[in-house]
């Protein structure tokens, strides 16, 4: 893994909240009811109304003094609570202790002297997670983002799985501000490596995030979203698939173009730093078939505020420069069908190219080009990859002779080109015709 320090995220933005936690505040509870129907102590009832007497003033010096009671008694206060409001006024109660000085390991050091349950103060928080109320659901993720990005200990087992769950169904979500929350949510706790392995696990979140990412999305959840690749990049697992699972980097190269905000291009450009640095034999193709050189280029013209972004503007320029130089029109192509990112670029049309090439593709390798080729027509959906994929195998066909089509045949591009006619994309069904209609009457033209 790349060395690196993730910075702690900012506190999480929401109006909406903000908004709930002050109604719910200036409302209040009747503790005393509590008390009378034996759900609090006498003793719990006394801290609750000694802290609502305190001035907001003197809070931090009551906290000082008892803070370690007060985090207690609110995580019990959740794991014995079940009424909705209650509920939601004891999360407050926690917002409002977690935004006075010094507090948070108050929360954290509940799991190391806690003597009937590991997993304080996670435990009663994740139980909040199933209630059926959309305060409760959300105040409760980003108590437990703040804590989990902060804690020295790693998140338990049995708290992750139903966490990424609750973040995963919101991330996938129509647009809304609890969908921009949970994104918040994952980014803040990506900064702990066992969350970051864990996230890479649950396909569901991610392809959340992909979707977000696809959707138009405004500048500012355009850059929490990236955020979370970012931090996730640092990993060496996801180095190595991020691209091949979500097509990531043309996805990025593109955002990056169209970027309105100087801290997204930041963010895109240190995502792409990781995947190049961390696994360069992997990515460095899918970037020369996005034109990442033809981007970064041209943004090392801008001027930018942000030393960063400068500095890895210029890195990858540097680093793709280099790889490129000497690169052939056949190098270049063989990187493009590696990279899985096929697109309408010259050398697919050029006749030269073909002549030239195709005895090379049917022999380097034992034919590996061409077999990449091939599985790239059952590996993907994309109409695009299919309809350039199809035609080459085509050129090759066209141009290879009886080598070519034993090739094709042998790794199963005769039937994969025969299924393609019959696609939804006029443009795959045509290059697939074509090609079915070169291995037709080359095995007529076959003396048998």
């Amino acid at each position: 893994m790349a060395t690196a320090t993730l910075a702690i995220p900012p506190p999480i933005f929401s109006p909406f909240l903000d908004d709930q936690c002050g109604k719910i505040n200036a409302k209040g509870v009747s503790w005393e009811g509590y008390q009378r129907a034996k759900l609090v102590s006498a003793e719990e009832v006394t801290l609750l109304k000694s802290l609502e007497r305190q001035p907001r003033s003197q809070k931090s010096a009551l906290f000082a003094q008892q803070g370690s009671t007060y985090a207690k008694l609110y995580i019990e206060l959740l794991r014995k609570l079940q009424k909705v409001d209650t509920v939601q006024a004891v999360l407050v109660g926690i917002s409002n202790m977690l935004g006075e000085p010094d507090t948070l390991p108050l929360f954290h050091n509940l799991r190391s002297s806690s003597d009937s349950k590991s997993d304080d103060p996670y435990g009663p928080l994740i139980k909040c997670l199933s209630m059926q109320d959309e305060f409760v659901l959300l105040e409760s993720l980003r108590i437990m983002a703040l804590l989990i990005s902060t804690d020295p200990q790693p998140l338990p087992t049995e708290s992750t799985t139903p966490l990424l769950n609750s973040l995963a169904k919101l991330t996938n979500s129509n647009p809304s501000p609890a969908r921009d929350l949970a994104i918040q949510c994952l980014g803040a706790i990506l900064s702990t490596r066992k969350i970051r392995h864990a996230v890479w696990e649950h396909d569901s979140l991610l392809s959340g995030l992909v979707k977000a990412l696809k959707s138009n999305p405004t500048p500012q959840l355009q850059y929490w979203i990236i955020v979370c690749f970012w931090e996730l990049s640092y990993e060496d697992e996801v180095a190595k698939g991020a691209d091949k699972r979500f097509n990531l980097i043309p996805l990025l190269t593109e955002q990056a173009k169209h970027a309105a905000k100087e801290k997204v291009t930041r963010v895109i450009m240190a995502t792409l730093k990781n995947l190049l640095l961390i696994a360069p034999e992997v990515n460095v193709p899918s970037m020369i078939a996005a034109k990442l050189l033809t981007l970064v280029t041209s943004l090392s013209t801008r001027k930018w505020s942000d030393d960063d972004v400068i500095e890895d503007i210029g890195l990858l320029k540097s680093e793709l420069k280099d790889r490129l130089e000497g690169l052939t029109t056949y190098d270049e192509y063989v990187s493009e069908v590696s990279s899985g990112h096929l697109t309408w670029s010259a050398v697919h049309e050029s006749e030269d190219f073909w002549k030239e090439n195709a005895e090379r593709l049917g022999t380097e390798g034992g034919g590996k080009t061409i077999k990449q080729l091939i599985s790239l027509l059952s590996g993907t959906r994309e109409p695009l990859v299919l309809s350039v994929g199809v035609h080459d195998v085509g050129k090759f066909l066209q141009y290879g002779g009886d080598r070519a089509r034993k090739l094709v045949t042998d790794n199963g591009g005769k039937v994969k080109a025969m299924e393609l006619m019959a696609h939804d994309s006029p443009d795959v069904k045509y290059q697939a015709l074509i090609t079915v209609q070169r291995l037709m009457s080359q095995a007529w033209s076959t003396p048998s």
